[in-house]
């Protein structure tokens, strides 16, 4: 009897840890998607604002700052908020000194990044220089920003992100409009407005979020050694970051010196659109990082990596094909006046974005089995693609041939980050609809880019048909997950009887 028991007891504690995993990863896609919401979603909604009183020049010089903002921040902080969420999670006890290190590293980042302020003065940053103390001001903004949304991440208090991001997003917002649309100061005032937000989100995370308590005095001897540990984490990632970064944003490099800045400015204006998908994935992005981390040592990973993936694709070929099949319609909101004729960007941008997502995905495998020079080599070899062919077809293709180089360098690394995961977690991948449906949100891309007879008519067919397709690959996981619902309940009932 006490034999059956014991076993009664263990196939509930089983189950109850099969829900609980998916249940947390619930809880954090919902924190995290109120983050997302609130900081991409409010610049998602500012792009009418930029592109109705920006030229195309004005709008390729912000955009220029944010590209250059996201390859400074990994390498001038040696990407020490990774590795500060990684080690203040395990190591509880002395969170407060690696917390406090990463803060250390992040003020000296802002010293690096004011001595080499001059270099933004070189053409190919096409005006940026004239506005070099705005963007040090916006570097040192962002970067605590971001420290500080990781550092809440490893002390488990996420509750706090949502409103934090809130107060950012909203001040920011706010401020843009009073700025650009009331003041026109434009370019500088699409400074200042991300500037104060940033700031006041800062704020918050350290009095508003109590982040403050975890600052602590450290002594030299204990800096460095916990600063070693964390910097052979980080430091690997920070090629990753820099190639990474070639691979999405140096066709603006291109762009500018080859086409002009204003052409740059229409490019990053049509990528906004697109932005919509990066919404989306952020918001799982995020809270699946953590739940990897946390679920990764436990058994059968394999299995919890293979349904969140059928999950996520589901998701993310169903966004895209949408977003493509809406692309003419969301131009006419967010592309004023010249900017408006570049939304045939727009499909191929999706198709380029969609791969990425699933990059992203499987970026997740290396940083969760702490795997992370593997993501070097996967990352360089998709830089060295973009850089070729971004080269090669823009002069041939115009911007269309930037949009197919990003298609090309990310199926590469999809390619090569699939099979080197397998070293360390299997995931399971259903071509039998992944594949049919790839093809049918390419077919559809193409259609739309194009503008053929009737476009709108077939685009919407493809996106039906996308549609039936991911029904009946994620059915299976859904009845899975109601049954294991249904055993849990049963077994708590069982237990309020008992």
């Amino acid at each position: 009897m006490y034999r059956k028991d014991a076993k009664r007891e263990t196939i509930r504690s089983v189950e109850e840890g099969v829900v609980g995993k998916y249940k947390n990863l619930l809880v954090n896609i919902g924190l995290f998607g109120l983050n997302t919401i609130a900081t991409k979603l409010i610049t998602f909604l500012l792009v009418p604002l930029y592109t109705w009183y920006m030229s195309a020049a004005e709008f390729g010089i912000t955009d220029m700052s944010v590209i250059v903002i996201n390859l400074v921040i990994p390498l001038a902080t040696l990407s020490i908020a990774d590795a500060t969420l990684r080690y203040a999670l395990e190591d509880k006890e002395r969170n407060k000194q690696y917390i406090t290190i990463g803060l250390l590293v992040v003020t000296l980042s802002c010293v690096i990044v004011l001595c080499c302020l001059p270099c933004l003065r070189l053409g190919i940053f096409g005006g940026l220089g004239d506005y070099s103390w705005l963007f040090l001001l916006s570097y040192a903004a962002n970067a605590y920003q971001m420290y500080f949304n990781n550092v809440a991440r490893a002390v488990n208090e996420v509750k706090i992100i949502p409103v934090a991001s809130t107060v950012t997003a909203f001040a920011t917002g706010a401020l843009a409009y009073v700025f650009i649309g009331v003041m026109h100061a434009n370019v500088q005032g699409y400074f200042w407005s991300l500037i104060i937000g940033n700031v006041l989100g800062c704020l918050f995370y350290l009095f508003g979020g109590h982040l403050v308590r975890y600052l602590s005095v450290v002594t030299p001897h204990e800096c460095v050694r916990r600063l070693r540990p964390m910097l052979r984490y980080s430091l690997p990632l920070i090629p990753n970051a820099l190639f990474w970064w070639i691979g999405t944003s140096v066709n603006r490099f291109f762009i500018t010196s080859m086409l002009g800045i204003a052409y740059s400015g229409l490019f990053a204006a049509a990528s906004k659109i697109p932005s919509l998908l990066n919404i989306i994935c952020g918001v799982f992005q995020q809270a699946w990082t953590l739940s990897a981390f946390q679920e990764y040592r436990r058994t059968n990973i394999s299995a919890f990596f293979t349904k969140i993936f059928r999950v996520f694709q589901c998701g993310m070929v169903l966004s895209s094909s949408a977003i493509v099949l809406l692309a003419p319609w969301l131009a006419r909101l967010m592309l004023q006046k010249e900017f408006y004729g570049s939304w045939v960007l727009v499909p191929p941008l999706i198709v380029a974005f969609y791969f990425n997502t699933m990059n992203a995905f499987f970026g997740t495998v290396y940083t969760a089995s702490m795997k992370t020079q593997t993501l070097f080599t996967t990352t360089v070899a998709g830089s060295i693609v973009i850089v070729v062919a971004t080269y090669l077809l823009l002069p041939v293709m115009g911007l269309q041939g930037a949009c197919l180089a990003m298609i090309l360098s990310n199926v590469v690394v999809l390619v090569l980050r699939m099979w080197f995961s397998r070293r360390y977690i299997v995931v399971e991948v259903h071509w039998a609809t992944v594949l049919p449906s790839l093809a049918l949100l390419i077919v559809q891309s193409v259609v739309m880019a194009l503008q053929i007879p009737h476009y709108s008519i077939y685009a919407s067919l493809l996106f039906a048909i996308v549609v039936v397709l991911q029904i009946v690959d994620v059915m299976p996981i859904v009845r899975d997950v109601i049954r294991q619902g249904k055993m849990k309940k049963l077994a708590k009932d069982e237990r309020s009887a008992a």
